[in-house]
């Protein structure tokens, strides 16, 4: 660790290192404030629990009603075509009621108060909410000694872990296709400071393990247990985090409440949380209002007009993890935007679509404090996570970048609702 290190990252980057052994420490900026939120922007986060997990039942269950011929064909095959039998519909037509339970932890991505972006499980991001909490707790002088909004939120996800599986569950977490190995290990490791054991960590079998958590359907599929945890799933005697579908991987079904082949199996309060979203067609997608643009006609607009993201909405394990395949169109020029629009066409052909997600921004100034205790202010972007259990709201975090998509970086600052 270098010399002048400021205390509060020789703090955490002490207690990461205990913990994983991996030499990263924290990899983001500290604010030296906790983020402050307005009474009813607390709410609406606390409300969102229920519809987030209406929306993830519907869309499960539109899904399968496509599957059977029940619903329109074209509905499935947004998830199903372009993927090999074991992942596809013949696997799907064979899951059993157990194995398509919905998710149980995850987290929700939103660039402004109640535009839900992205919803990811588990998701990254538990250990870097639990880090700054363990700053803000650990130098109380510099950050208030108020009473915090949330408890620890690795301490509450124990706490869930226990009144969903008993006073001693087993969990086997996957960490080879999370974006952040490391940061998982982190939050393993502070699971088992609190009582819960995990496979590989622990003197357990695999057969012990009663909770299987994974960051996408990859990497559950290709693993050498896959087979036997399905078994034990149907039997009972397994639940997963991750259900072994690629339904919760693929962005195309925030596409679903808007489209017209599946919207009328959305009430306007679950579409309400999302902003508008559109799979992207040869032809082209439609704007907010509903007006009908060609791809042409949009990379004609000028830059400031072009306040979409795209989005890689199919399931690939290289591309829809850690920010990839995420793009702010206003961003490229003219030529470059064509590129990217060849790319989605032909990714569609393969059966692998792609969205288009109106962008919503929230503007805020940003002030850090750097690991050699420098200052750091900048006018940019601000992004809310909240991460939730069962049980409801467990906890928010807020990154901060120049850049309109903001994502985890040395330049990111991190603060946590407090």
């Amino acid at each position: 660790m270098a010399e002048g290190t400021h205390p509060w990252y020789r703090f955490i980057d002490e207690s990461i290192e205990d913990r994983t052994r991996a030499g990263v420490g924290f990899t983001n900026l500290i604010s030296p404030r906790p983020y402050a939120l307005d009474p009813a922007v607390l709410r609406g986060f606390i409300e969102r629990n229920a519809l987030i997990r209406e929306f993830q039942r519907i869309t499960r269950d539109v899904f399968l009603a496509s599957l059977r011929g029940d619903a329109d064909p074209a509905i499935a095959e947004t998830i199903v075509a372009g993927q090999p039998p074991e992942r596809g519909r013949e696997f799907h037509q064979g899951l059993t009621e157990r194995q398509l339970a919905l998710p149980l932890y995850f987290r929700t991505d939103e660039p402004a108060p109640g535009a839900i972006a992205e919803v990811q499980c588990p998701a990254s991001g538990w250990e870097i909410t639990d880090q700054v909490q363990a700053v803000y707790r650990a130098f109380p002088g510099d950050f208030g000694a108020a009473v915090p909004r949330f408890a620890p939120l690795i301490d509450t996800l124990a706490g869930s872990l226990r009144a969903r599986f008993g006073d001693d569950p087993v969990v086997h977490h996957l960490t080879g296709n999370a974006s952040r190995p490391h940061g998982v290990h982190y939050t393993v490791q502070r699971l088992r400071e609190a009582g819960i054991r995990h496979f590989a960590w622990d003197a357990v079998h695999w057969k012990d393990c009663g909770f299987v958590r994974a960051h996408e359907f990859y990497d559950l599929r290709y693993n050498g247990f896959f087979d036997q945890w399905m078994e034990a799933c149907a039997q009972g005697e397994l639940v997963f985090d991750h259900p072994p579908t690629p339904l919760y991987d693929a962005k195309v079904t925030m596409a679903w409440p808007f489209w017209a082949k599946a919207r009328e199996y959305y009430p306007d309060t679950v579409r309400g949380i999302f902003p508008h979203t559109e799979i992207i067609t040869p032809e082209g997608f439609h704007l907010p209002d509903g007006e009908w643009i060609s791809l042409d006609a949009y990379t004609r607009l000028g830059q400031g007009r072009r306040r979409y993201y795209v989005k890689f909405g199919s399931h690939h394990p290289t591309l829809n993890w850690g920010s990839r395949a995420v793009y702010h169109t206003g961003s490229f020029s003219g030529p470059a935007l064509r590129a990217l629009f060849d790319r989605i066409r032909a990714d569609g052909a393969a059966g692998h679509p792609w969205v288009a997600q109106d962008a919503r921004l929230l503007a805020e100034p940003a002030t850090a404090v750097s690991r050699d205790g420098e200052e750091v202010k900048f006018d940019g972007y601000t992004k809310l996570s909240a991460f939730y259990t069962p049980e409801g709201l467990a906890g928010l975090m807020a990154m901060q970048e120049r850049a309109q998509k903001v994502h985890g970086s040395p330049h990111t600052v991190v603060s946590v609702a407090h």
